[in-house]
């Protein structure tokens, strides 16, 4: 309706029992009362809050909340309630999941795309966190035999942290406000360049900058943003040398061993710079 609105087509405004629960309940007929109150969308759906960061932190403080209630009241969780024959609750129980679901602040019934949605949840559930586990990548090849002292160490660990409390905090403004991309990859475009500086001024050998980053990024399972922003041009001067300057990437060859999207490729060699 709002959109319609803005390109100028009069629209009929929505009429509050639809999605006002409280309009509905002053509907005097008392089976068509029940009947929008059974209805009533005052509520996002479920799949909206992978839309609004807001709604999502709503929701997940509310299933902890709610989490913590029943374990310590019941001895168990809301799902293993919700699995127990209804004669087998309790008066104190049946209460519980029914406020439960009342004050649920999303819509969990089963919509097209709810439904979707926890198809999606199913099938990568703890999906990134196994992979995570299941790889292991040595990021010591990206450093140089540079060495620093603690005093150079602590100075870039106080500005990596500082880089990332800025960029968190800008980027969840900006999800709030629904700032504009562009608008949000000029700010965060600034800040690097801010940091940058600072960064050489803490530490103006390259090499050994290079390093600390990459021990402060790397030594930890957080974003590596920071290293490659500062230090990208450092890392792959590192890596070239550590291979001869040569890299290498596959080429389409109808003989090659490579076989990937219907194509056969093998891998061709170039050097990079180097003498």
């Amino acid at each position: 309706m709002a959109i319609d609105k803005a390109k100028g087509i009069i629209c009929k405004p929505m009429p509050r029992t639809w999605h006002d629960r409280y309009a509905a309940g002053k509907i005097e007929d008392e089976n068509l009362r029940d009947f929008y109150r059974s209805i009533v969308a005052d509520k996002k759906p479920y799949f909206m809050r992978y839309i609004y960061p807001s709604l999502m932190k709503q929701y997940n403080t509310y299933i902890k909340n709610t989490e913590r209630k029943a374990l310590r009241e019941f001895q168990m969780t809301v799902s293993e309630m919700k699995k127990l024959p209804y004669e087998e609750l309790s008066e104190e129980q049946r209460e519980f999941l029914r406020y439960y679901d009342y004050m649920m602040p999303v819509g969990v019934g089963n919509c097209v795309m709810n439904k979707i949605c926890r198809r999606f949840e199913q099938e990568f559930d703890g999906y990134v966190r196994k992979r995570n586990t299941a790889t292991t990548f040595d990021y010591t090849i990206m450093k140089s035999d540079a060495k620093y002292t603690p005093s150079q160490f602590n100075a870039v660990k106080k500005l990596y942290e500082e880089y990332n409390r800025r960029i968190q905090s800008y980027v969840a403004f900006s999800r709030r406000e629904r700032v504009d991309k562009n608008e949000l990859q000029a700010e965060i475009d600034m800040v690097n360049e801010t940091f940058q500086r600072e960064c050489n001024m803490a530490c103006p050998d390259k090499r050994v900058l290079c390093n600390i980053v990459l021990d402060l990024c790397y030594k930890r399972n957080s974003t590596k943003r920071f290293a490659w922003k500062m230090c990208g041009e450092e890392i792959i001067h590192n890596l070239l040398e550590k291979n001869g300057h040569i890299i290498s990437f596959p080429v389409i060859d109808s003989n090659g061993d490579i076989e990937y999207g219907g194509e056969r490729f093998s891998l061709a060699s170039k050097m990079i710079g180097g003498c």
